[in-house]
């Protein structure tokens, strides 16, 4: 309703008669018996003198004076029109004072009835692209004036509502991108978009899917759930045809859901059993600190290792990301905490030891062989659990100082042992002089010099390059063959040999006259190395003399 059908007057009345009609109708809307109708009548008036007085200073400035040819005289300079807001500019204006989403509707009604809807919306979308946050104006403007959309006013410029596009779309990426710990509430957004007229048509829909796509890569922290429901929103997901989501994004976010469902896998394996592949999703995924690490690395074994090192490859090869993202998973942080005690070592010289007693104390001296040869298998397995009890003393005493541990192995680790890589004093080295205290104790000091020497020579063998490609073998080797396997192998090798030294010892060469002799003296050659001397030799005719006294019995 306009401000002429309220006062009843026709648009080109002058003031006159407006304000005749103003107080005639006066009597009709008193303030005190209908003020609203009163405020009504009031607002019709003064737009109505408005809109008189601007239509006669427009009439004048159209009325052109008559030429006057006057010689001596100069002709008068014409008006200037008028360069002031129009009456329906001002009342526009007046609707967009203190405008906002919540008021919209309310305004745009007031708009149409003091005829300026569309300096109204002029003003508007002028208000919309001078002010830094009104989105949610602009929201409200494009649902109830259809901006941005086929059924918008012609007479709207193109340059203004093109850069509102581009204005909506970079409150809309901040708004998105300031929701990135807020699942729920990025959810909400991206619905809310999908949902806008602004975003439906064809371009807007790509630049939409591409808009959530930068959004969910590069947020902080992933969220699988989110990702689906965006995914089951935006259709990405639909088979048998292109996913709508542009590349590479679409293959990028393919990549991170599959890295976030590994990381759930290994997350899993952490806290289940005492697998290899649970072993190895702790080391290298769980916690990250050092004390931590070294106690679990403890308690590894070859197979352990073997898969960290499978699942570091699988890292490298399909999640490169991860490496940035965890630094836990740098091999200069878990591989030094493996370590290659030598294999060979330690029974070659409890064997040395035990052979070197069994022969001394035992073959030496008379003993059979195969006698010697059992107590020497016997005495290395005996030197053996005393072995591992000293052992796993010095790992748990180990575990407890490990960084005195290594803090000794990394200042006077090249002088304590020959061995390189050089071990660790207190975890690898401190048990293996302890076993030369009952070696001492029950061999004498050449069984303890025989025991260390051999370790030495081990040692310093360690320390050339020829040896570390057999070093090398021997390690895949008692890595990958299976203990059944190497059990056999070692039987198959140790039979021959025990044979082979019986045969050896039975068919050694005899000395002249040997084994001619009487029962005692053939036991006393046998023995020549006994502290009781043997008696006199034995002449050709004490050997050959005939025993007459059991001859002459009846």
């Amino acid at each position: 309703m306009t401000c002429w059908v309220v006062l009843g007057l026709p648009e080109d009345a002058d003031k006159r008669s407006i304000k005749r009609q103003y107080a005639s109708l006066l009597k009709q809307h008193r303030p005190d018996e209908d003020p609203e109708g009163f405020q009504r009548l009031r607002e019709a008036y003064e737009q109505a003198l408005a809109w008189a007085d601007w239509q006669q200073e427009v009439s004048v400035d159209e009325e052109q004076p008559a030429p006057i040819e006057l010689p001596l005289m100069e002709l008068p300079t014409p008006r200037q029109a008028p360069t002031g807001p129009s009456p329906s500019q001002r009342l526009a204006a007046q609707c967009l004072e203190a405008i906002d989403a919540t008021n919209l509707a309310s305004r745009l009604t007031q708009a149409r009835l003091y005829a300026c809807e569309r300096e109204f919306e002029h003003g508007l979308l002028e208000f919309c692209l001078a002010q830094e946050d009104t989105y949610d104006l602009a929201e409200a403007a494009i649902a109830q004036l259809h901006w941005l959309t086929p059924w918008q006013r012609e007479d709207l410029p193109s340059a203004a509502t093109e850069q509102l596009r581009g204005r909506l779309m970079d409150l809309a990426w901040s708004r998105l991108t300031g929701a990135w710990h807020d699942s729920q509430r990025f959810l909400d957004l991206a619905r809310q978009l999908d949902a806008s007229p602004w975003l439906q048509s064809l371009d807007a829909r790509q630049w939409l899917n591409r808009c959530l796509a930068m959004a969910l890569l590069q947020a902080p922290t992933w969220s699988e759930q989110l990702f689906d429901a965006i995914c089951a929103q935006q259709g990405w997901k639909q088979t048998g045809h292109h996913s709508p989501c542009p590349e590479p994004w679409w293959s990028q976010l393919l990549a991170r859901s599959h890295c976030a469902t590994f990381l759930q896998q290994q997350a899993r394996l952490a806290q289940g059993s005492h697998s290899s592949e649970s072993q190895a999703a702790r080391m290298l995924f769980g916690s990250a600190d050092e004390n931590a690490r070294m106690h679990l690395s403890m308690s590894f074994s070859a197979e352990d290792w073997a898969a960290g090192e499978t699942l570091y490859r699988n890292v490298q090869l399909r999640y490169p990301r991860l490496l940035d993202e965890m630094p836990q998973l740098a091999p200069e942080l878990w591989r030094p905490l493996r370590r290659q005690p030598p294999i060979l070592a330690m029974p070659l010289a409890l064997l040395g030891t035990s052979t070197y007693m069994s022969w001394a104390f035992e073959y030496q001296l008379g003993g059979a062989f195969l006698t010697s040869l059992i107590d020497m298998l016997l005495r290395a397995l005996l030197l053996g659990v005393v072995a591992w009890g000293l052992h796993a003393f010095c790992k748990v005493l180990g575990r407890g100082a490990w960084r005195l541990d290594r803090s000794i192995q990394t200042r006077f680790g090249h002088w304590l042992s020959l061995r390189r890589p050089a071990p660790l004093p207190i975890r690898e080295s401190l048990w293996v002089g302890l076993l030369g205290v009952p070696i001492y104790l029950a061999g004498g000091a050449l069984a303890a010099a025989t025991y260390f020497g051999i370790l030495a020579a081990l040692a310093a063998l360690s320390r050339r390059t020829a040896a570390r490609p057999g070093k090398s073998f021997m390690a895949r080797a008692y890595e990958r063959v299976p203990g059944d396997v190497l059990v056999g192998l070692f039987l198959g090798m140790l039979v021959p040999l025990v044979m082979l030294g019986n045969a050896l010892a039975n068919h050694s060469s005899l000395a002249a006259n040997q084994g001619l002799q009487a029962w005692p003296q053939r036991t006393c050659a046998a023995r020549q190395l006994t502290d009781s001397p043997c008696p006199s030799k034995l002449s050709a005719t004490q050997w050959h003399k005939p025993d007459t006294s059991q001859a002459k019995q009846p």
